[in-house]
């Protein structure tokens, strides 16, 4: 009985952590107050060979891919950077990225077409993730493993495997 008691309460502890696990990043579209980003290191190398496709069901001419390898998670600020890359049939385009998943807000920091060097976006602002309808791939990156509800996934290797999950999405949106 008291071991059937211990397996009850861990399960009951499990179903009330998961509301708060299964939380889309938030949209408060305003940086806490005092926080700071500090230094952005450069943009990482990135290579087309083993892109992970954002939203692959979806039926478009553009295809948004990640490299895994420029995952970068600095849990010091609590953003996660990486290199995403649009594919089209006439352009290569790749863009240097942060997701803040406390905030559930994304910012560019440089954009680079092929054979050009990086060239650093000009708008430094935090920019909320939901409700963008031209740029929804952070909002999808954040929400399939980039961010844990509102925490920032802090192991590269769970954000590398949650992307590349056939399972869907781990939330609706």
């Amino acid at each position: 009985m008291r071991r059937h008691c211990t397996t009850l309460m861990a399960g009951l502890a499990l179903c009330m952590a998961l509301p708060v696990i299964a939380q889309p990043p938030t949209d408060v579209g305003a940086p806490s107050q005092g926080w700071q980003e500090g230094a952005v290191p450069p943009p990482p190398a990135y290579q087309l060979d083993q892109l992970i496709d954002i939203d692959p069901h979806r039926a478009t001419t553009l295809k948004m891919g990640v490299d895994p390898r420029t995952i970068q998670v600095d849990l010091n600020t609590g953003v996660v950077r990486y290199v995403v890359v649009a594919r089209g049939p006439s352009a290569i385009n790749a863009m240097y990225e942060g997701i803040r998943c406390k905030t559930g807000e994304y910012r560019v920091y440089a954009r680079q077409s092929p054979q050009a060097p990086w060239s650093a976006n000009t708008d430094d602002r935090w920019h909320a993730m939901r409700g963008q309808t031209h740029y929804a791939h952070p909002y999808r990156l954040a929400r399939d493993g980039m961010c844990l509800g509102a925490a920032v996934n802090p192991e590269v290797a769970d954000i590398i495997r949650a992307l590349r999950s056939p399972k869907g999405t781990l939330y609706a949106d």
